[in-house]
């Protein structure tokens, strides 16, 4: 019963610490690019917690941190003994480089059954480098995103209507072209009307100006 009452406690432990040690929106390492080296471990004199000492290396172009290893334990005959699952939020793994690292748990297990141990890393968490700040004062950033956009629209407008009613637009070219035709019609009706006169004084018998 003290078994069994021990390994549930010990199940509730690591799925407390899988669930604190995991964060949303975070980039997960492939853990392909994470090895541990030179790991060890040894039992307190009274039996009651064992501390794992290692290595992890870290072969990835990102800093490492909230790694989670998984540590079981076998005894003489290489049967499992236990196993415990630990995050670490204190240890940062450089890009490329290594950091040493220590488990501490406590056992429910004779310690002479501890006799080696396999420890492998579950997940981790990569450090994403800080956003780049911006050249621009903050002033000049606000103006550049309300007001750059006003300005454009502006400028379009300005284009658009310059080439709507300047003096090389199609406007302006049709109302020339319309001012010429209106005086060439006022022309036109004004011969139209000397013609008129003429014709209308030759049937009357009066002389024109010019003729005998």
């Amino acid at each position: 019963m003290k078994k069994l009452i021990a390994h549930a406690a010990c199940l509730l432990a690591i799925s407390g610490t899988a669930f604190a040690c995991g964060r949303d929106g975070t980039t997960s390492v492939p853990l392909a690019q994470l090895a541990v080296r030179e790991a060890t471990f040894s039992v307190s004199v009274d039996g009651r917690t064992a501390t794992t000492f290692g290595t992890l290396k870290n072969l990835s172009a990102d800093r490492v941190r909230e790694v989670m290893f998984e540590v079981k334990y076998f005894d003489t005959k290489h049967v499992l003994v236990d196993t415990f699952t630990r995050c670490v939020d204190n240890v940062i793994a450089p890009a490329a480089g290594e950091v040493a690292f220590r488990l501490r748990e406590h056992i429910y297990q004779p310690a002479g059954s501890y006799v080696s141990q396999e420890v492998r890393v579950v997940s981790a968490e990569a450090i994403s480098p800080p956003p780049q700040k911006s050249a621009l004062s903050p002033f000049m950033e606000q103006f550049l995103i309300t007001w750059l956009p006003l300005l454009a629209l502006l400028g379009f407008l300005i284009y658009f209507m310059t080439r709507l009613i300047g003096k090389k637009s199609a406007t302006t070219n049709a109302l020339a072209l319309m001012n010429a035709q209106i005086a060439h019609l006022g022309t036109q009706a004004l011969m139209l009307e000397r013609l008129a006169l003429a014709a209308e004084a030759r049937s009357r018998g009066t002389p024109q100006p010019g003729e005998d």
